[in-house]
């Protein structure tokens, strides 16, 4: 195996490299484009990785939440917008009717994202709109204040209806995506949900496959991160989803030997954050070569706003020459 390898740049690094607050990067698109063109400019000309970023709308992780109704909380601090989980939009699964599925221009925090969206069309950069999550078991906590994991023990019938309906908004907003370059939504090609691993296995083949199926429709191609799950739900999306690729990032409840185990070559393998931080650059070089030698497709480096330039270098230099299938990008 070949394993390529790649560098996940994001809203942290954007606003690092650019010297930007998070208020700042969310408050203007001019300010958050710049930022990423910066941060591109940064990335080559000190690293050499300049490939992998993009100008993209982008939204903060609490955007989708918005959209639905869900109260967001902005820090004073320089930090990033969340969640306010003390206010959830229901506290019953039989109130699921309830989640409200209104216009992706004016509803919360979408709003802004279409307004950012106009700002790049305006700008020449043909980019697509997005915005939304496939984390339908974690919006369905979020939603309801936890209230659903009762609920799928208690009342799966409307665990079940807030799954479907939660999965109504998801795919209006996909419409609205492909809307608005001439396109036809045809279903998801890649889902990302953390909290479907706190289901049981049997809850999870109940629960998250049926959901996981209805969102990549007929689509062959079938990406998936879950950082919570285990050998055994990882078995079922497998066998029963047929996942083509496992994004292993963050997964401490997975061994690199079981990912390999269950998916062959089909999995990623990530440096987390943490370990960016707060290995010295020898133990970067040193778990580098432990990920590109377990068998995965690709190695995945995710820097934060803290990661040292020596461990930036180091991890890079690692996976040039670790990984021989090169830069995915």
């Amino acid at each position: 195996m070949q394993p390529k390898w790649h560098i996940a740049f994001c809203n942290v690094t954007f606003a690092a490299y650019a010297g930007v607050s998070y208020a700042d990067y969310y408050g203007s698109p001019a300010v958050m484009l710049e930022a990423q063109l910066s941060a591109k400019n940064y990335a080559e000309q000190r690293f050499g990785v300049g490939r992998f970023i993009t100008p993209r709308v982008d939204s903060p992780s609490c955007t989708f939440a918005s959209y639905l109704g869900m109260p967001v909380v902005v820090p004073t601090a320089d930090e990033l917008p969340y969640v306010d989980s003390s206010r959830p939009l229901i506290t019953d699964v039989a109130d699921a009717d309830a989640i409200r599925i209104g216009d992706p221009k004016t509803e919360g925090l979408m709003a802004k994202r279409w307004e950012d969206w106009q700002y790049y069309r305006e700008h020449g950069y043909d980019v697509g709109f997005g915005g939304a999550s496939t984390a339908v078991v974690t919006l369905a906590c979020q939603v309801s204040g936890d209230a659903v994991m009762h609920g799928f023990a208690e009342n799966p019938e409307g665990a079940k209806r807030l799954l479907d309906r939660l999965i109504d908004a998801i795919e209006a907003v996909a419409r609205f995506d492909a809307s608005m370059v001439g396109g036809e939504f045809a279903g998801f090609t890649s889902t990302g949900d953390d909290n479907s691993g706190l289901l049981s296995p049997a809850m999870y083949r109940k629960f998250a496959v049926p959901s996981y199926q209805r969102l990549y429709a007929d689509n062959e191609t079938r990406f998936m991160h879950s950082e919570l799950l285990r050998a055994e739900h990882l078995r079922i999306a497998r066998d029963e989803l047929g996942i083509t690729s496992f994004h292993g990032a963050g997964c401490e409840n997975l061994t690199l030997a079981e990912m390999h185990e269950i998916m062959g070559n089909d999995f990623w393998t990530q440096l987390i954050p943490r370990e960016m931080m707060e290995l010295t650059p020898a133990e970067i070089d040193e778990r580098i070569c432990e990920l590109a030698g377990s068998g995965c497709s690709h190695v995945q480096l995710y820097p934060g706003s803290d990661t040292p330039e020596r461990n930036m270098e180091a991890a890079i230099a690692a996976c040039w020459r670790e990984c021989p299938g090169g830069p995915a990008w």
